[in-house]
């Protein structure tokens, strides 16, 4: 079962905003930082592309904080005007200096990355696809000549637990 974003009674303030954004938008972008001091990823991640087009979630990392969402945001417009993203081909009209392609993510990395789509969706039960950049040489991360800070900044979340780097 997924949340009604239209049913906001009896949420948090925050909760109830996050539900109208869903609602208003047709998907909600949330950004993920270390704390200060940590050294870990940055990610953002699409809640409600699924509900509201049937399309899968969208995941993205380590790329400038203001730039993560908006290029979620910029799947996301392409997915509600009828453009469909799929795990495999180069995609070069996402990002403005190079392609970029998706891979389904292993559910096992859920719980670890997209919380607020685990709540929304009250399961599991819905695709996400992870969007990768490409080194200068345009290589991916899991190309074994891709340049090392650019397979190290995004973890390869289509891969069971134990093997995303």
């Amino acid at each position: 079962m997924t949340l009604n974003p239209s049913k906001r009674d009896g949420f948090s303030q925050a909760d109830a905003k996050f539900l109208e954004i869903v609602e208003k938008y047709g998907w909600h972008v949330m950004t993920v930082a270390p704390r200060p001091g940590e050294d870990s990823d940055l990610w953002a991640y699409s809640t409600g592309l699924y509900y509201s087009y049937g399309h899968p979630e969208i995941i993205l990392f380590n790329l400038k904080s203001d730039t993560l969402p908006r290029i979620i945001n910029t799947i996301g417009d392409g997915v509600k005007t009828g453009k469909r993203f799929e795990p495999g081909p180069t995609y070069p009209d996402v990002f403005a200096a190079c392609q970029c392609s998706f891979r389904a993510v292993d559910t096992c990395h859920y719980g670890e990355y997209v919380g607020f789509s685990l709540w929304f969706y009250e399961s599991s039960d819905f695709p996400l696809l992870q969007c990768f950049w490409p080194d200068e040489s345009h290589r991916f991360p899991w190309d074994d000549a891709c340049a090392e800070g650019v397979r190290k900044a995004q973890p390869l979340l289509y891969q069971p637990i134990g093997k995303t780097r």
